[in-house]
């Protein structure tokens, strides 16, 4: 297998993308190509709105398309499915919601080998949509208060983060810190990266690598997101305890802040005049952040930009407070043990 060593091993989890399938399929295959090529595997979750159906006719356009079924439908079960096919030296794991730049694979392997890092990334830029709502959700999607270094354009930064988008990874690797961990339904990213840099490794960004990303359409799918990713940040926190920061914490303590003022202030006057401020010193800062974004791009969408900031904090903060509950009572909501579209 000697003339496999270079190639790519291209990794798409995905499960009801029938309107972003298509695009993501043919970006792909728009790559630059590295030396000795790649391969491009699609882990299907068994979608059932035609993303199936226009798999099959892409392969008949693309002879060498992998389609592999993921019954479990989580992230991690595809991964580890994919990692176990793949014939490439390097895997790296796209998303069915980007756009990637025709230089892709071929940036991200010199950064490898020139860093020697165990995964390496770029950034994403969130997409605004059409309607108002998809605008505020792309623009709070670029805030410093509302994402991590892995959301977010970060200027010119090249160096070692905590996690980045995707990962490309060299596949021995991947295989020798025991792949993803199924467990983890939302965060898998998050918590492999922690491992590899538990083995020594490192996780270098290059901002210059730049991934067009497009968020969810609907407030509604940014909290079901959102607050799946807090419940799932216990897991993680529980697995690796050094890997807690104070910033995993504070959406957390912001609700539960909220609930305690709340519940206080049916009790004693005095609670309420606490609730309004403890409010108004979460959302002053919050409308002034959103004021920034909103006049670089349009004023109009200010409203719209606190909403969306605040949804992220407060559906995080949710999910956080479930998965502790959940814990101690030892139940696992069936909503957190699949992801939600």
């Amino acid at each position: 297998m000697e003339n496999e060593k270079k190639k790519v091993s291209i990794l798409i989890p995905c499960r009801n993308e029938a309107q972003y399938i298509e695009r993501c399929i043919q970006n792909i295959y728009d790559f630059e190509p590295p030396y000795k090529g790649f391969e491009v595997i699609i882990i299907d979750g068994m979608s059932n709105d035609g993303t199936r159906d226009k798999l099959l006719k892409l392969q008949e356009k693309y002879n060498d398309l992998v389609i592999v079924d993921k019954p479990k439908k989580t992230v991690p079960h595809a991964m580890n499915l994919g990692i176990q096919l793949a014939q490439g030296e390097y895997i790296v794991r796209t998303d069915v919601r980007c756009i990637h730049p025709k230089n892709y694979l071929q940036d991200l392997i010199h950064l490898s080998e020139r860093t020697g890092a165990d995964n390496v990334g770029g950034v994403l830029v969130p997409m605004a949509g059409t309607t108002y709502i998809e605008k505020s959700i792309a623009l709070a999607y670029k805030s410093p208060i509302a994402m991590g270094g892995a959301l977010r354009e970060r200027g010119n930064f090249v160096g070692e983060t905590d996690t980045v988008y995707g990962g490309f990874f060299k596949r021995e690797r991947l295989l020798e810190a025991g792949m993803y961990d199924e467990e983890m339904v939302r965060n898998q990213d998050d918590e492999l990266s922690f491992r590899l840099r538990k083995m020594g490794g490192k996780i270098i960004q290059d901002s210059h690598i730049k991934i067009q990303y497009y968020p969810r359409k609907y407030y509604r799918h940014v909290f079901k997101q959102f607050l799946q990713y807090g419940y799932w940040k216990v897991a993680v926190i529980k697995k690796h305890p050094q890997q807690a920061s104070v910033r995993h914490f504070l959406p957390a303590l912001l609700v539960l802040g909220f609930i305690t003022f709340t519940i206080a202030a049916l009790f004693h006057r005095y609670a309420f005049q606490g609730l309004l401020l403890y409010a108004l010193s979460y959302f002053v800062p919050v409308s002034l952040e959103s004021f920034r974004l909103a006049y670089k791009a349009d004023i109009k969408l200010w409203l719209g930009i606190i909403a969306a900031i605040s949804l992220i904090h407060i559906s995080f903060g949710i999910g956080f407070l479930l998965s502790l509950v959940c814990r101690l009572l030892n139940i696992k909501p069936k909503f957190f043990e699949t992801l939600s579209r």
